[in-house]
């Protein structure tokens, strides 16, 4: 892998474990049979009366503010990084989910309320800990989810590049009659799915 390319991975990483410190495991969405799901950006609140919501749990953000507020302003780099990965991946998908983005007039992943006319995502789903559910049909506004395994430790954020033992590793379709198996893969794999159409 060319050396910046693994560098703008690795920044993700190290990235997306950071702001698990500051949040709680997601429940509302269908219980977790293994490991753990977080979220970042914006999300339709699932608690009666709220519409909108960032993440982050007061009490964790609270013990180091000042980080958890520095790290937020990684966000739009985290941001471009996808869309940049996304575009490689499928221009026209990227288009088509840009474009219903647009159209919603929503804020972007950024933890501040505002458009962000050059984004393509207000939310962001990251799993850890061989993260596993039941089978299940999304909701989503989004036509396409945008996906990347990233083979990390979960612990510190860093690429695992050499000894990568994956355990369970089956990503199965069974609605669509496929599945992806990660036992013994060692990189970066991406992946789209028309979002409200496939079971996982």
């Amino acid at each position: 892998m060319d050396p910046n390319l693994k560098a703008r991975f690795q920044h993700v990483a190290h990235h997306l474990v950071a702001q698990s410190f500051s949040q709680n495991p997601n429940k509302s969405n269908r219980p977790a049979r293994s490991g753990k799901m977080f979220s970042l950006g914006w999300r339709k609140g699932y608690e009666d009366d709220t519409t909108l919501a960032t993440t982050g749990i007061a009490e964790k953000v609270s013990q180091n503010r000042l980080g958890y507020e520095y790290l937020q302003t990684h966000v739009p780099t985290v941001d471009t990084f996808l869309a940049e990965r996304f575009q490689n991946l499928s221009q026209p998908l990227y288009e088509e989910v840009k474009e219903q983005f647009l159209t919603l007039n929503a804020p972007g992943l950024a933890p501040y309320f505002e458009e962000n006319t050059d984004g393509f995502t207000c939310h962001l789903s990251f799993t850890l800990g061989n993260f596993s559910k039941a089978s299940h049909t999304d909701h989503d506004a989004s036509p396409y989810t945008f996906v990347t395994w990233l083979p990390i430790n979960e612990k510190t954020g860093d690429l695992i590049e050499d000894k990568l033992e994956v355990t369970g590793g089956q990503f199965v379709f069974p609605r669509n009659g496929f599945g992806i198996d990660f036992t013994g893969f060692c990189g970066v794999v991406e992946c789209a799915w028309k979002a409200t159409f496939i079971i996982i």
